[in-house]
């Protein structure tokens, strides 16, 4: 048994089923990139905690890389891997024969180095955390006027009906108009639930992106203490 929509949607000219079959085509990618983005971020936030958790518990920088599977596969974790490798750097540097000669250059000169690199890897993470969700942007725009196409369509049906036929009457108008809401009610049906989650993922973003701009000062600053006591500690076992 059809239901009224159903019934109007099959009645409709082939200018609407053609609008129509844009917009469910640009439904399936709304709800693909939402149940895929869904999972990622939630992954990536609970594995965030983890990594975090196993940092501020961590007796050393160098030691980061030995977190469990599930913490090293976050975005901090990527952070966290070059902060790793520019700390042990930054030790294999220290032992340079005449490469501390100036301690405060040259730890300045290699905390800067640190900075630019760790920056990197969270510039190089970013896209990561956003991706497809341009999408929802370009379909929650575009959706609502494919729906106004189809509703002008549907009224010009109208009156051409009304001056072909010489009656307003209402079988003359129905057609065109219910095929003009029709269009319409499916442009915003796509366009809303793409535009709420395009929103709700780039909150979510942004807050990860703050999780790791803080994670960045603290692992920087933690670099820096542990290099320079390690430094200092060298430099009096040799004297």
């Amino acid at each position: 048994m059809e239901t009224p929509l159903v019934s109007m949607i099959l009645r409709a000219g082939l200018e609407a089923r053609v609008v129509l079959v844009i917009l469910l085509v640009f439904s399936l990618i709304t709800w693909a990139i939402v149940f895929s983005r869904i999972a990622f971020l939630r992954h990536a936030m609970s594995s965030n905690r983890k990594y975090r958790k196993f940092f501020d518990n961590c007796k050393s920088v160098g030691d980061l890389d030995r977190a469990d599977a599930s913490a090293l596969s976050s975005p901090m974790a990527r952070v966290g891997n070059i902060g790793v490798r520019e700390f042990k750097r930054i030790q294999v540097d220290a032992t340079l024969p005449g490469a501390v000669r100036d301690i405060s250059f040259f730890l300045q000169n290699q905390f800067s180095i640190a900075a630019e690199h760790i920056e990197s890897s969270i510039s190089r993470t970013i896209p990561m955390l956003d991706r497809g969700v341009f999408l929802l942007a370009i379909v929650s725009s575009l959706s609502p006027f494919l729906g106004l196409l189809g509703t002008v369509w549907g009224i010009m049906n109208s009156f051409y009906e009304i001056g072909n036929q010489g009656s307003a009457s209402l079988p003359v108008v129905a057609p065109g108009i219910a095929e003009a809401l029709v269009v319409t009610l499916a442009g915003l049906a796509v366009a809303i639930p793409a535009l709420f989650f395009y929103n709700y993922f780039m909150h979510r973003t942004e807050r990860i992106e703050s999780e790791l701009d803080e994670f960045k000062e603290v692992l920087l600053a933690r670099i820096k203490r542990e290099s320079i006591e390690r430094l200092y500690t060298q430099r009096r076992g040799t004297m």
